[in-house]
């Protein structure tokens, strides 16, 4: 065996030892494509059913939101009366946030979620499918004000992108993070259209579209309420799910978003159901065919 055919052999072996190490730790590579069209197409595999956990190969792009309310006419997502945070929806609607998590390739939240509920968002009331992994988390957190705080997100072990603005580090003191093999931190311009001298804002379509570089194709947004209207306002968002509980909060938080602001979006209602007691909205684009139109409940 020649000199240079040893050391090739040694290079590639010494290449699949890295990438076992590394994804011994986290589950995803999130390593832009430069290659990635801003829109590609994406094959997500989805559960046929709650009751039936075989998979169909059904394809899903975009950005799908889910968000719950109770039955106030503010539409609130949080009792202010509460101490601490609890949930209010069904186990049925838990079940199905949870089959939407699995089928999509990212989660995304705004700082106060994180914040307030100190999440995981992955995938842990339904089975992940044969060749499915966690979605990767994202986190919208414009000032880096999570930066040094012991949230279970950070721990975890699971991939999860925090997008923040380069004013954050560029005028404020704020230490900039490193990224490791299980976060990066992205930086992006604060937007044009909702610029704040107190927070600054990101652009959800710049957003969406770097996620779509790093083959990240279907994300669904799951709060909090200022970074749903933001997407909603932004125009990104292909399709809603709803969810109404049969619960009245003493002191609710409003959405400060109702029918209109979803119809202003684009999007168009096209049916509900019932889920242990909660009313569930589905909700899309003008256009855009439900991944599967004769039974919304089938999806997700």
């Amino acid at each position: 065996m020649t000199m240079a055919l040893k050391l090739s052999l040694w290079a590639a072996l010494l290449s699949l030892a890295t990438a076992f190490m590394h994804g011994s730790s986290c589950q995803h590579t999130l390593k832009k494509n430069a290659d990635a069209k801003s829109e590609p197409s994406y094959v997500l595999k989805l559960s046929a059913s709650e009751e039936n956990n075989e998979q169909s190969t059904t394809k899903v792009t975009g950005v799908t939101l889910k968000m719950a309310f109770d039955s106030s006419p503010v539409w609130g997502v949080a009792d202010l009366s509460e101490t601490k945070s609890e949930r209010f929806t069904s186990p049925e609607s838990l079940d199905m946030v949870h089959r939407l998590r699995r089928d999509s390739s990212a989660v995304l939240v705004g700082r106060g979620t994180v914040e307030f509920d100190d999440c995981s968002l992955s995938v842990r009331r339904v089975e992940l499918g044969e060749g499915q992994e966690q979605p990767v988390r994202v986190i919208l957190d414009p000032s880096l004000s999570l930066v040094g705080g012991e949230y279970a997100i950070f721990n975890d072990g699971l991939r999860t992108i925090v997008y923040y603005s380069q004013s954050a580090a560029q005028n404020k003191d704020v230490p900039l993070p490193s990224s490791d093999d299980c976060v990066i931190f992205v930086p992006l311009a604060q937007s044009d259209d909702e610029k704040n001298d107190k927070i600054p804002s990101l652009s959800p379509s710049e957003i969406v579209q770097d996620l779509a570089t790093r083959g990240l194709t279907h994300i669904m947004v799951e709060g909090g309420p200022a970074t749903a209207r933001a997407f909603l306002h932004s125009g990104v968002v292909d399709r809603a799910i709803l969810v109404r509980a049969p619960v009245e909060f003493q002191e609710p938080v409003p959405a400060q978003m109702d029918e209109d602001t979803m119809k202003t979006a684009g999007l168009n209602m096209i049916g509900t159901t019932e889920m242990g007691g909660d009313v569930v909205e589905y909700w899309t684009r003008e256009g855009l065919e439900w991944p599967n139109p004769d039974d919304l409940s089938s999806w997700p």
